[in-house]
């Protein structure tokens, strides 16, 4: 239990620092400010929606029938099922 205690403060300390020395310089401009969105592709029979509700976090659901070995690859916003380019059902939607 000490060992997740130490492990959880220098998370925390390394947090803070990185906060600090960025805050120091301000002269760089202010971060844009996160925007849920969300992805729908179609892959032959299989739908795959990509949901991202917060800057740490993307969801993946993926609907369909998947038989034997899945393989999706994302080549410049692209996405791929085993080699063969998806349908985007719509475009990139923000919340």
């Amino acid at each position: 239990m000490k060992s997740h205690t130490i492990l959880a403060g220098v998370a925390v300390l390394s947090v803070l620092s990185i906060s600090v020395a960025y805050a120091a310089d301000e002269s760089d401009p202010p971060l844009p400010r996160f925007r849920p969105w969300q992805q729908v592709w179609q892959c032959n029979d299989i739908r795959v929606t990509i949901t991202a509700r917060d800057p740490f976090s993307v969801e993946y659901d993926f609907g369909g029938t998947i038989w034997g070995g899945a393989h999706f690859t994302v080549i410049k916003g692209q996405l791929f099922f085993n080699e063969r380019p998806c349908l985007p059902l719509q475009p990139v939607g923000y919340w």
